[in-house]
């Protein structure tokens, strides 16, 4: 069993913390974030909260791993930056890949990836570095999801596509065959991507409307009738 220290004392670190305790060998040791977040005698969900600028001294990088469960605040730059402090003081970081993911031969997955429950993988697919992959998300054959990547629940990736570094794909989108995503892309809820984007390309699809005049109750009345 390795143990390991979560950079974070939000509501990231709430739920890796947990997913870590539930489905890994990993022990929970210890939280850290940067200093200004940390108070004198600091505890976070019952364990001790170290100052970033002190965690060599106290738990150095031969005695534990890190993890960096952080969103995908400015296109996961502020992710990215975390994860490349942590390697620049030492610490290999860890990744949680759930036990209930379901693939077809033997994904690639980098390092401080969090990859949650119902995810599918086909064959010859890799994940790099950093990435988070919410539940139940479909992955393509050849497929490739570059480092710094969130992606949120309901997704489906088909076969050879390619999602750029530093992207953001929201829920229930899909993305069509051979497809590649630029870099720092932002896919919204529902969208569906049947071309190649360029780098920082935003691509949202219309909510649906609310049918004026008329409501709930009297809807069902017409459609039965």
């Amino acid at each position: 069993m390795s143990r390991i220290i979560i950079f974070g004392i939000g509501r990231g670190a709430n739920v890796a913390s947990r997913y870590f305790a539930d489905d890994s060998p990993h022990e929970l040791v210890a939280y850290t974030a940067d200093d200004e977040y940390v108070e004198p005698g600091a505890k976070f969900m019952g364990r001790t909260v170290i100052p970033f600028s002190r965690i060599t001294e106290e738990i150095p990088p031969a005695e534990a791993e890190m993890f960096v469960p952080l969103g995908f605040q400015r296109m996961n730059a502020l992710r990215a930056e975390k994860f490349a402090a942590a390697r620049k003081k030492g610490y290999t970081l860890a990744s949680y890949v759930s036990s209930r993911i379901l693939v077809s031969g033997t994904p690639s997955f980098g390092e401080n990836c969090f990859i949650l429950e119902g995810n599918v993988f086909n064959y010859d697919v890799t994940i790099g570095h950093n990435v988070v992959m919410w539940s139940s998300n479909h992955v393509g054959d050849l497929s490739t999801i570059e480092d710094n990547v969130f992606i949120s629940s309901h997704v489906v990736l088909s076969g050879e596509v390619t999602v750029g570094a530093n992207s953001f794909v929201g829920v229930n989108a899909t993305v069509s065959n051979y497809v590649r995503i630029g870099e720092r892309s932002y896919i919204g809820a529902n969208t569906l991507v049947a071309h190649d984007t360029s780098p920082d390309s935003v691509l949202v699809t219309k909510g649906t409307s609310v049918l004026e005049g008329i409501d709930s109750l009297r809807f069902l009345e017409l459609i039965k009738s």
